[in-house]
């Protein structure tokens, strides 16, 4: 597989951001051949995971804001059970961090989870998205380790899935399905893993 592509400093985008969670970080890349205005027009329709995100069949959006900070957006999984997510990061025309939740409890079974959407210019009127997940395990230096074995690998080969969805969906206009994900799989780079974001 190809080493991450390099980027310039100032088109980092979310991936320098501070961490405001703390805990673990695992992160993926994949380059789309659309621009990155087109990209971020369908990045910024919050409506639309169900698009590319595997096993999601139906997005709502249930604040008033549609967008930005604060938005809130609920996405269903084919049991009818949904995770919430919040946005608590906007950075207009880059990406954004939602916050994964349900109610007022942080997604099972971490103290915290954050979702990072990011975009870079990738030249010649491509993009590069970069997905991240950063989580907090309960239980200290155990909970620690114990990410790091069993929730890390699931959660790479989610991002690798969601990132290939996200490639088809943004470069065809049509939903992906299992066969596309697998099929663009191979396009998808993970970046390297920080032991503590």
């Amino acid at each position: 597989m190809a080493p991450p592509v390099p980027l310039r400093p100032r088109d980092r985008g979310l991936r320098n951001a501070p961490p405001r969670v703390g805990g673990q970080r695992v992160a993926v890349q994949v380059m789309a051949d659309i621009p990155p205005a087109r990209a971020w027009r369908l990045l910024q329709d919050l409506s639309l995971p169900h698009n590319y995100v595997p096993g999601i069949t139906r997005t709502e959006i249930i604040s008033e804001l549609t967008c930005g900070v604060g938005a809130h957006r609920r996405v269903y999984e084919e049991s009818g059970d949904f995770l919430e997510e919040t946005v608590i990061e906007w950075r207009e025309g880059e990406g954004f961090v939602i916050r994964l939740h349900r109610g007022d409890k942080p997604l099972a079974p971490f103290t915290r989870a954050e979702f990072c959407y990011g975009l870079h210019p990738g030249g010649s009127d491509r993009t590069l998205i970069e997905l991240a997940i950063i989580f907090k395990m309960p239980w200290g230096a155990l909970g620690e380790k114990l990410g790091g074995w069993f929730i890390r690998p699931v959660m790479e080969k989610r991002l690798v899935q969601i990132a290939a969805g996200m490639k088809h969906f943004y470069e065809t206009g049509r939903a992906a399905g299992d066969e596309d994900r697998k099929r663009l799989a191979i396009s998808v780079q993970s970046l390297p893993v920080t032991g503590t974001a």
